[in-house]
C-alpha cells in the first residue's frame, strides 16, 4: 500500500492537509493470489488518493478534515462491479464478451487480441477475417497470418486489434517506451487563465459541471466517481449509438443522460453552450475522433471556455506510433504484457479477476480531475487530463510485483465467476429507476463528514434534456 500510495502523491503533487487521515481495512492474502501484481494494495491505493485530494477541497472550503477509510474486499469486489447487478432481482446477462470472433486467438506465429463487442466490429471483423461466423473458420482464419500482420491489417481498418506482447516486448517496443516517459496521468495548464477559486457548497463537489462523452466504462467510470461527491454529471450520447446495457447501467449513477446529435448544426452548438458553461469535458472517444468529425479541438473548447479542464481517455496516451488506435480493455492489457504475466507462453491469460485497465484508468482519470481543480483553484488557467489502459497496466505492472500462483484451473475458475454475472456482495444496496429495481453496489469510499453517494439513479440513455440543472 505505502509504495503505490507514495507513488500517487508523488504524481499528484498536491500538499494535502496533514490532519486529513486515511486508513485501509480487510485485507485478504488470497483475494489477488492469482496475479503477480499487488493488484488489492495498489487498487485501494488509487481510491483513497481519490478520497484525499476530495478531502483536501472540502478543506479548503469549510476548514473541517476528515478520515477515510477504504475496504479492500469491497475495492477488489468494484473490479468486476458490473457483475453484481441485478433488476427487480434477476441477474443481469452480461454477454458483451462472449463472441469467439473476440478476445485472444492463436495465429501463425503466436497470439493476437481483439473485440467485438458492438454489433459493429463483429460484423467489421469477419470481412477482414473472410469467414463466416462459425468458430472453426475464425481459428483457422488466425492462423494464416502472424500476430504482427494481424495487428497491421486490423489497425488499417480502424478495427481495435494488437499483438499479445510480453511486458518485455512491449517494454522495448517504441510505443513501450513513449509511454514509460509518462506518469500514469498526466496534467499540465493550457493557458494562463485566471484561478477558479474552491466556492462553499453543499459537498465537496457539488458545484463542479461534468460534461461526459465518454462511454465502455473508463470514461464514464470516472465523472461516476466524481458524482459520488456530489458533481453534476451530464452525459451526452450520440441517439444512434451502440452501447453495451451493463456497462451504461453501471456507470450510469449520479447522472443525467441526454442525447445529442453533433451531426446537427444545432445541436452541435447546444454541445457549445454546454461547454461553455462547464469545469470539466470528458473525452472517451478515440484520439481526433471528436476533433476530426466535429471540430472539437483544444483551441475550439478553451475559445468556448478559457477555464476548463479538458479530459481524455485513450488506449495507448496519445503517444508515440500507437498514439491513435483505438482500444479497450483487454486491447491495453494484451499490448503491454499482462496476458502473459498472467497467463503462460502457451495459454496467455487476461488478468482474472475484473476490469484492471477500465477501472483503474477511470480512477486515474479522476485523481487527474481532482488534481487539476487544485491547480486552477491557486495556480490558475485551463488544464489537460490525459491518461490510458496501457499506461495504467504498466503501473500496475511496477508495483511490487510477486511471484504469481500460476493455477491455471483456479484462474479459469475466477474468470468464469467474473464474467458470469449474478454475484452477490454484502455491500450492495437496492435504488429505484426506471429500468425497475437495480441491485448494485455502493461507493467503496467511505468519508467521515461527507459520504459517498449518488443523487441520481441510473437512467435511460436520453432520458434527460440536454442543460445543465445549475443553471434553471
Amino acid at each position: 500500500m505505502l509504495k503505490a500510495l507514495n507513488d500517487l502523491k508523488q504524481y499528484a503533487a498536491i500538499e494535502i492537509d496533514p490532519l486529513i487521515s486515511v486508513r485501509d481495512i480487510n485485507y485478504h492474502p488470497e483475494s489477488d493470489e492469482l496475479s503477480p501484481y499487488n493488484v488489492s494494495d495498489s487498487f485501494s491505493s488509487l481510491l483513497m488518493m481519490n478520497g484525499l485530494l476530495v478531502a483536501n477541497i472540502w478543506k479548503h472550503k469549510t476548514g473541517e478534515v476528515q478520515s477515510i477509510t477504504v475496504d479492500h474486499q469491497r475495492a477488489m469486489e468494484m473490479l468486476y462491479r458490473p457483475n453484481f447487478i441485478h433488476i427487480n432481482d434477476q441477474p443481469l446477462q452480461l454477454d458483451a464478451f462472449k463472441r469467439f470472433e473476440s478476445l485472444t486467438h492463436k495465429t501463425k506465429d503466436g497470439f493476437f487480441e481483439t473485440i467485438t463487442a458492438l454489433n459493429h466490429l463483429h460484423d467489421e471483423t469477419l470481412n477482414v477475417l473472410n469467414c463466416p461466423p462459425n468458430k472453426a473458420a475464425i481459428e483457422a482464419a488466425y492462423m494464416t497470418k502472424t500476430a504482427d500482420e494481424w495487428e497491421e491489417i486490423f489497425n488499417a481498418q480502424g478495427l481495435s486489434g494488437n499483438k499479445v506482447r510480453t511486458r518485455e516486448e512491449f517494454r522495448a517496443h517504441p510505443q513501450g517506451k513513449a509511454l514509460e516517459q509518462l506518469p500514469p496521468f498526466q496534467v499540465s495548464a493550457l493557458n494562463e487563465g485566471k484561478k477558479v477559486p474552491f466556492l462553499p457548497s453543499e459537498r465537496p463537489l457539488s458545484d463542479i459541471k461534468v460534461l461526459d462523452l465518454s462511454h465502455i466504462i473508463a470514461g464514464p467510470s470516472m465523472s461516476t466517481f466524481l458524482a459520488e461527491q456530489g458533481a453534476e454529471v451530464l452525459h451526452i450520447a450520440n441517439p444512434s449509438a451502440e452501447r453495451i446495457m451493463s456497462n451504461y447501467l453501471d456507470t450510469g449513477f449520479g447522472k443525467c443522460n441526454a442525447y445529442l446529435n453533433l451531426n446537427n448544426a444545432s445541436e452541435l452548438d447546444k454541445l457549445h453552450q454546454l461547454i461553455s458553461a462547464a469545469d470539466v469535458f470528458v473525452n472517451g472517444y478515440a484520439p481526433g475522433r471528436l476533433q476530426e468529425k466535429f471540430g472539437l479541438t483544444e483551441e475550439k473548447l478553451l475559445s468556448l471556455n478559457p477555464n476548463l479542464i479538458i479530459v481524455t481517455s485513450s488506449a495507448f496516451g496519445e503517444v508515440g506510433p500507437w498514439g491513435y488506435r483505438a482500444g479497450w480493455e483487454n486491447i491495453g492489457q494484451a499490448a503491454a504484457g499482462s496476458a502473459f504475466d498472467h497467463g503462460t507462453a502457451e495459454q496467455p491469460i487476461l488478468f482474472p479477476y475484473g476490469f484492471l485497465t477500465d477501472y483503474g484508468t477511470g480512477l486515474m482519470g479522476s485523481i487527474g480531475i481532482l488534481k487539476a481543480l487544485h491547480d486552477r483553484a491557486f495556480i490558475g488557467g485551463a488544464q489537460r487530463v490525459r491518461v490510458s489502459l496501457a499506461r495504467t497496466c504498466m503501473w500496475f505492472q511496477d508495483q511490487k510485483q510477486r511471484e504469481q500462483n500460476k493455477d491455471i484451473e483456479k484462474i479459469m475458475q475466477i474468470i468464469h465467476k467474473v464474467v458470469s454475472g449474478g454475484n452477490q456482495s454484502k455491500s450492495s444496496i437496492k435504488t429505484e429507476t426506471p429500468y425497475g429495481v437495480i441491485t448494485h453496489l455502493k461507493p467503496v469510499l467511505e468519508y467521515s463528514k461527507t459520504p459517498a453517494y449518488w443523487d441520481k439513479p441510473t437512467s435511460p440513455l436520453g432520458s434527460s434534456f440536454a442543460e445543465w440543472k445549475q443553471d434553471k
